[in-house]
């Protein structure tokens, strides 16, 4: 056979290091490493396509994918060519180091002379023999055309198959900057943990010794970096009791200490001398009554566990799950039975060395590297049936994640409910933002949470939620939420309510809560559940149709029927138990039920459902439980990943809602009559551009051409110029081509291309002529956003420049969007200063905060020592409106002159309450100055 003939029938593929089937194609890995040498989206399609046909050289395909050859192994049946990248960054060592990813170590590329090529990564070369053995086998296999499930298959005859696998998965941990092995690899420290390490460590094999330090700030760039709950269940109950090893600062210890009694015991402490008393849980967490109280005492004593078997033995406490370090000076020296490790805190990072007792030694820099999410395909069909605000049903339920936090390969178990196209994302993941995020779902599309409880597989997302884009409302009990606002504040240090990071509808069983969603009302019922700590189920119903979700309850009637008996369940607590989703004849209450059927016996055993009346389970759908739980052809169920279930679709009238609220939100039609907003959209044009589609091209028009400007409903653009180098992106309720009508009469400045598919009205320029003749405000806001916005939209990019230079100086403005930029630069006051001239003066009252748009200012207190400088892009004055304090500094020109946009206390008090981004700013800002001694940022506090 030759190579020609071979590479015809041999389709793409990769070496995976899993058992499981393969998680995605290799296409988008290739895609991103061709990023770099063809940066058009279409040509890189192309490149991957022709590797698939084979009529590419060797060396271009190389050439392409930006990597070169460091070394040939011969020794299987096919040789591999070990690979390194031309460039720093390296595409394919950031995915195989995905926090909870399984990517592929080699990739099987056809070429026109050299027939199928094996590319392995260079990390190979520090694989042991059995590793490379295995690599090597699977390689031949899939030049073979095999696929991956029938590899494994053979594969795994061998008996030493997983052990072997597991082995190199920890050979590729190597390349995570945050994670060291000792040469044996029976010791792993790693710095921080992800959501996603558990799923890591199971990869790994459940093996050996693990250290896990926690960095300076658990909660940095929107990433929690101290979440070991899941480590700690991990260790605890799948290891014998094994206690899990973590090193921190004192202060961290009394931090974790407090998190982790929420986590594994609710609102209860075995450790504390006694426990709290019903009036003490009703004023700290609004437990309501008695009987809620007795029942959550019930569910902490029936789960703890004991320190023997006896029915009065004292439940164990934190100490027996963790085994803290606390850091001693400039070196901790932790000895272990594998090995001794030395922790030196440096910077961010910390330096380690591993010390086995045959002396041969580790030892790397450990740093925290940016967050990554796997990136698990979305099919266009269910992409497509949500993308657009205006094609989401009226009422219904798209699953993002249906797994459990012990399942390696799935993802938590998370969805979004959808009312009249906008949604209420229930126990949010990281995964779940993540996928709306390339689905194209907005976050001001998504403005509630439903919280069921605050194990950190159903909270984990929500802080990173709260801080997005827009206000997010938290749909919860009482003692869930206060007990997730406690959680929050000991991860960041803010109190989320107090700060007016959050807002709170209250869902507390047997008071049936209200939302109002584009002008009709949804109901919400709930109920408590039978899990370790407070947790709650609940039904929504909307438009004559119910939804339920069991949540995470342990669903045993017969346990159920022992607690009834031995008092430890009131009447009402035991029907709502057994019977919130259907009736005691079997007669369902709800259209559709998701229900749990996680590892028993904290959650239902799947047989339990399985059980039920047909009538129940044909309305059934499992969650909370791993794909391989659940074979195909079973009834129950899984819901089909990304699938809508579709329990009213949209009308007329629910998308015409839709679109008028998107319209809302355009920076300059705010307070528009709805009239006005009605006749724009029953004008204008409903378009669909795909990806890469050029909406309006640069340059001159023709004659009689028609000029549109267009509001972006949902989706993405970007801003070109001849280069094709973005100079602005552009999201939902922004807009775009307006000036080129007012001002710019026949001629385009800039190219404006969809990024991501997007959806747009397109208005015509006699409905921009009726609406600015009818409301002449509208021109001259978009005037002040015209002269403003390029200038706000580089301050962000300042900002995180100075903030990687002088780490913990944060900008207030750093994070925001460009409609919110818009509203700065409507509701702003642009004011220009001299040299000399003082903008604030130490000792006056706060009236407003400032963003420096040009020029250079110097800082100075007292009598006049200068402290520090601001340069474009600075904010400052924001500290002193906050803390109500008058300015602690005078703010003065150095430069030629200085413009500046003046921000009064009201429009500063109103992008505290509704822009998420900017009030997480403030307060950060506040944290990072003080922390560093009230540097030049102090200027005007």
């Amino acid at each position: 056979m030759t190579p020609g003939s071979l590479v015809e029938r041999m389709p793409l593929a990769g070496v995976w290091l899993t058992a499981e089937p393969a998680p995605a194609p290799i296409e988008p890995l290739l895609l991103d490493m061709l990023a770099p040498n063809l940066p058009n989206p279409a040509l890189r399609e192309a490149e991957v396509e022709e590797m698939g046909r084979g009529v590419k050289l060797a060396g271009a395909v190389l050439e392409y994918l930006g990597l070169r050859t460091v070394a040939m192994d011969a020794d299987g049946e096919y040789p591999l060519r070990v690979v390194a990248p031309r460039l720093s960054r390296d595409p394919w060592r950031e995915a195989l180091v995905l926090p909870g990813g399984d990517q592929p170590i080699a990739l099987v590329i056809n070429s026109a002379d050299a027939g199928p090529l094996v590319l392995v990564h260079e990390v190979f070369t520090r694989f042991g023999d059995l590793e490379k053995d295995l690599v090597r086998r699977y390689a031949a296999r899939a030049i073979r055309g095999e696929p991956h499930e029938r590899i494994v298959a053979v594969l795994g005859a061998d008996a030493a198959f997983l052990q072997t696998l597991h082995a190199t998965r920890r050979n590729v941990q190597i390349l995570d900057p945050a994670v060291l092995f000792s040469p044996d690899a029976a010791t792993r420290v790693q710095l921080g943990s992800l959501s996603q390490t558990t799923k890591d460590i199971l990869r790994e094999g459940l093996e050996g010794t693990q250290v896990f330090i926690l960095p300076s700030a658990l909660y940095e760039g929107k990433t929690n970096y101290g979440d070991v709950e899941f480590l700690v269940y991990l260790n605890f109950f799948l290891r014998q009791k094994m206690r899990t090893r973590i090193v921190g600062t004192a202060q961290q210890r009394h931090i974790l200490h407090r998190l982790l009694t929420l986590t594994l015991f609710g609102l209860f402490d075995p450790s504390a001398p006694e426990l709290p008393s019903f009036a003490e849980l009703r004023d700290a967490y609004g437990v309501e009554s008695r009987e809620t109280y007795d029942f959550l005492r019930a569910a902490y004593e029936t789960y703890g566990t004991r320190r023997d078997p006896s029915p009065g033995s004292p439940l164990l406490g934190i100490d027996d799950y963790v085994d803290f370090v606390t850091l001693d000076g400039d070196e901790t020296v932790i000895a272990l039975p594998s090995a001794e490790v030395r922790v030196t805190l440096h910077g961010r990072g910390c330096h380690v060395r591993i010390t086995q007792p045959d002396g041969r030694e580790a030892e790397k820099q450990l740093e925290l590297g940016p967050p990554r999410r796997a990136a698990r395909s979305i099919p266009d069909g269910p992409r497509e049936a949500i993308q657009f605000a205006s094609d989401r049903p009226r009422f219904g339920i798209t699953p993002l994640g249906t797994s459990h936090g012990f399942d390696h390969v799935g993802d938590f178990t998370s969805f979004i409910v959808w009312i009249n196209g906008k949604g209420i994302l229930v126990d949010p993941s990281p995964e779940a933002l993540s996928y709306l995020d390339r689905i194209g779902v907005a976050p001001p599309d998504v403005p509630y949470v439903f919280l069921t409880h605050v194990h950190s597989d159903h909270d984990g997302g929500l802080i990173a939620k709260l801080l997005g884009g827009s206000r997010t409302t938290v749909i919860a009990s009482d003692p869930v939420f206060r007990a997730f606002a406690e959680k929050a504040q000991l991860v960041t240090g803010h109190d989320f309510k107090r700060e007016g990071l959050v807002e709170h509808i209250a869902a507390n069983p047997g008071c049936p809560a209200r939302i109002e969603i584009a002008g009709e009302v949804a109901q919400l019922e709930t109920r408590w559940n039978l899990h370790p700590i407070p947790t709650n189920g609940f039904k929504l119903t909307f438009g004559g149709r119910t939804f339920g979700y069991s949540g995470d309850t342990q669903f045993d009637p017969a346990m159920l029927e022992g607690l009834r008996a031995r008092g430890r369940l009131t009447g009402a607590l035991f029907e709502a138990l057994r019977y919130f989703f259907w009736t005691p004849e079997g007669e369902p209450t709800v259209d559709l039920l998701y229900h749990e059927a996680g590892i028993p016996p904290i959650h239902t055993d799947k047989a339990t459902l399985r059980a039920l009346p047909k009538a129940i389970t044909d309305r059934m759908a499992l969650v909370h439980i791993a794909d391989r739980d659940v074979p195909e052809g079973s009834r129950p169920g899984k819901p089909t990943l990304f699938e809508t279930q579709v329990l009213l679709p949209p009308t007329p009238r629910s998308r015409e809602r839709v679109l008028l609220e998107a319209m809302r939100l355009v920076a300059y039609l705010y307070d528009m009559p709805s009239e006005t907003l009605e006749t724009l959209l029953r004008a204008g044009e409903i378009i669909t551009h795909a990806p890469e589609a050029v909406i309006l091209r640069k340059g001159p028009t023709r004659k009689h051409e028609p000029l549109y400007f267009h509001i972006i409903t949902d989706g993405r653009v970007s801003v070109r110029d001849d280069g094709g180098c973005i100079i602005a992106t552009l999201g939902k309720a922004d807009t775009f081509g307006e000036w080129g009508i007012s001002h710019q009469r026949g001629f385009r400045v800039a190219d404006v291309v969809a990024d991501r598919p997007t959806q747009t009205i397109r208005l015509s320029e006699e409905e921009y002529r009726w609406l600015v003749d009818k409301h002449p405000i509208v021109q001259e806001r978009l005037s002040k956003i015209r002269s403003l916005l390029p200038r706000l939209q580089a301050a962000p990019g300042r900002a995180r420049l100075k903030a990687e230079a002088e780490l913990g100086v944060r900008s207030v403005i750093e994070s925001m969007s460009a409609s919110q930029l818009s509203s700065l630069a409507i509701f702003g006051e642009a004011q220009t200063f001299k040299q000399g001239q003082p903008i604030i003066v130490q000792g006056d009252e706060a009236d407003g905060f400032y963003i420096l748009l040009s020029g250079h200012l110097a800082v100075g207190i007292g009598d006049g020592r200068v402290v520090g400088e601001l340069g474009e892009g600075d904010v400052f004055g924001e500290l002193s409106l906050l803390e109500s304090e008058a300015r602690a500094a005078t703010v003065t020109v150095v430069s030629a002159d200085a413009e500046v946009l003046f921000m009064s206390t009201r429009s500063f008090q109103n992008l505290l309450q509704t822009v998420p981004a900017f009030a997480w700013g403030v307060w950060e800002t506040a944290a990072g100055r003080r922390e560093h001694g009230h540097r030049h940022a102090d200027a005007g506090h």
